[in-house]
């Protein structure tokens, strides 16, 4: 009877939790929104500088040392203002949202300079840089306004 009970008692308590796992905690928990996601391809930018905001615009130093990354490799997540940053010339960028219009991620972001797309690690979607081709989720990465003025890029946020 004792060895009864023990099975009926792991079965009791392991077998909801398995069967959640196999058909639904997985999945809520890779689809979820928020601010908390961990993995990203981007920057740390706990302490950025060289950037200045009135309203919605956004002005950013690009000779500032926070921003050498956007100089060599192109692109950066400037999670501290929630917008992806491209680089397309000296005097040439685009910024967007850094929310995927699919769940609402922000920090899974890569950018892949073959095709000129962002892709979302969450779940692998992607969305042109050209501000107006639909991405995989048929959705329009957010693209805001730019304008660079020797060395400042300022950004309208809409």
């Amino acid at each position: 009877m004792n060895n009864r009970y023990k099975r009926r008692e792991f079965l009791e308590n392991v077998c909801p939790q398995v069967a959640l796992a196999m058909f639904g905690v997985t999945l809520v928990e890779a689809c979820s929104k928020g601010d908390d996601d961990d993995g990203y391809s981007g920057s740390s930018d706990s302490a950025i500088t060289g950037v200045t905001v009135q309203g919605n615009v956004v002005s950013i130093d690009l000779d500032d040392p926070s921003f050498s990354i956007l100089q060599s490799r192109g692109w950066m997540n400037f999670t501290q203002q929630n917008m992806l940053l491209l680089k397309l010339s000296d005097t040439s960028y685009r910024a967007f949202t850094n929310s995927c219009p699919h769940q609402g991620s922000r920090n899974a972001w890569s950018y892949n300079s073959n095709q000129e797309r962002f892709v979302c690690s969450s779940h692998s979607n992607s969305y042109p840089s050209d501000c107006t081709t639909p991405g995989t989720t048929d959705d329009v990465l957010e693209c805001y306004e730019t304008n660079v003025m020797g060395s400042t890029l300022s950004i309208t946020k809409s």
